[in-house]
């Protein structure tokens, strides 16, 4: 499957895109986002 079909998204859902040290995130965008204040 599609990495956006594992994560149940439909076409057009928004992202952010966190570049951490040893992987990349998505974050969709209005999510909640943990230990970033």
């Amino acid at each position: 499957k599609a990495y956006t079909a594992l994560l149940n998204l439909n076409p057009g859902d928004e992202f952010e895109i966190k570049l951490g040290r040893k992987q990349i995130r998505l974050v969709p965008v209005g999510a909640e986002d943990e230990g970033e204040e």
